[in-house]
């Protein structure tokens, strides 16, 4: 069943569209990459380069100023333990290779990425049930014998195109980093290697680890948005009522965080979780320390409570999902 849903999908007007842009996509973020050979550095004496080995160096550096700071608060406290474990897990001082997996990592978690899924998530699954409904084919489904299987089916493949999507395209991009800059070499290294700020990575991952730790949350994000876009689909009778819903679903979480007389960690959460800036700022999340917040004496990291909420509210999709289709199955 699900694979009709494919094919049926796939073989129309918007299928063609989203496989057009998707291609378009791939074969775009292969010109993208981010600053490789050192950075411009501009100052009163002029400006040089700063190579790569220094670049590592001066990371190591930042984190053996933090790690010797007296802390004042628990954020310092935190961040100079956090610190001193990632100075620990460092097994070479000198710099390696790790051009691969930092184009790899930039084109993975790029906004004009996560975008473009967003668009393709929108195209596709704002229509997957208001197409039925404008041709009537809908009173046949509910009527049917199958009924179950079908409404099902679309739910299910809410949830696998997003997956099937997104591991495309990062087999897409390996291949194409791979052509480019040769086959990717000291993956087990320090996840600080290929970033710019190193002080804030919540733990001392490895380049494996954080590349899957983020890869994990990004399918998180995109099947969510699925799962709300085919149910927004359902309760509506038409693409343009589907689609706004869809978008007034999205921008609810910005919006509250311009809400002032919220409480402060309410704020700080609205902040993190909404799907804007994990949309256009996902780097600057995933895998990133924000911080702690106390409640009713209780010490709570805001990353892990809103990845926490994040999944919470896929569930909540799932479950508003599977309880609307029963009270028309069996209406």
């Amino acid at each position: 069943m699900i694979q009709w849903e494919i094919n049926k999908i796939f073989k129309s007007k918007y299928g063609i569209f989203t496989l057009t842009l998707f291609f378009i996509l791939s074969i775009s973020m292969g010109f993208i990459k981010p600053q490789l050979e050192g950075v411009n550095e501009y100052g009163e004496h002029g400006n040089g380069l700063i190579s790569v080995e220094d670049q590592f160096n001066m990371k190591v550096k930042l984190l053996r100023e933090v790690s010797e700071n007296e802390g004042k608060d628990d954020i310092s406290n935190e961040l100079k333990e956090i610190s001193n474990k990632k100075l620990g897990a460092i097994k070479f001082n000198d710099y390696k290779d790790i051009i691969f997996w930092k184009v790899f990592h930039h084109r993975a978690f790029h906004p004009f990425m996560t975008f473009v899924m967003l668009i393709i998530i929108v195209i596709i699954f704002s229509n997957i049930y208001t197409d039925e409904i404008i041709s009537t084919v809908d009173k046949l489904i509910l009527t049917s014998k199958n009924k179950y299987k079908v409404l099902y089916s679309k739910l299910a493949l809410s949830i696998a195109a997003p997956v099937i999507l997104y591991t495309a395209y990062l087999i897409i991009q390996f291949i194409i980093t791979y052509i480019q800059f040769g086959k990717p070499v000291n993956g087990s290294l320090q996840v600080l290697r290929i970033l710019d700020n190193p002080l804030l990575i919540k733990d001392a991952y490895t380049i494996y680890e954080f590349i899957f730790l983020k890869s994990g949350i990004m399918l998180i994000i995109l099947i969510t948005l699925g799962v709300f876009a085919s149910l927004f689909s359902f309760l509506t009778t038409n693409s343009i009522q589907s689609t706004s819903a869809f978008f007034i679903f999205i921008f609810i979480g910005k919006v509250a965080t311009l809400i002032k007389w919220l409480p402060k960690e309410a704020l700080v959460i609205f902040s993190k979780v909404n799907f804007i800036d994990l949309i256009f700022y996902f780097n600057e999340f995933a895998g990133m320390y924000s911080g702690r917040f106390r409640i009713f004496d209780i010490s709570l990291d805001i990353t892990s409570l809103c990845l926490g909420i994040m999944i919470a509210v896929f569930f909540i999709g799932i479950f508003s999902c599977k309880s609307i289709f029963s009270k028309y199955l069996t209406r």
